[in-house]
């Protein structure tokens, strides 16, 4: 059995800042979307926004629009 390695181009400068941006822009539609919440205190939906994206990288999308609107989609934010 052998071990997964990420694909090249998920360290690929270009893929990870198209990943910070896009978290970026999810992080704020949820604060947009749910003023109440305690965003600051919030990391388990950091982490899973986080684990997300990254999915979505290792299946290859790469623009950050693209990422977004699928993050969102995906928690049912959109």
């Amino acid at each position: 059995m052998g071990s997964r390695n990420p694909p090249t181009y998920l360290h690929n400068p270009n893929t990870l800042r198209a990943l910070r941006r896009a978290f970026n822009a999810t992080w704020v539609e949820v604060q947009a979307r749910d003023p109440f919440r305690d965003l600051a205190r919030d990391s388990e939906l950091k982490t899973a926004i986080n684990q997300k994206l990254w999915a979505l990288a290792r299946d290859g999308v790469t623009d950050p629009i693209e990422l977004r609107e699928w993050a969102l989609e995906g928690f049912l934010l959109r």
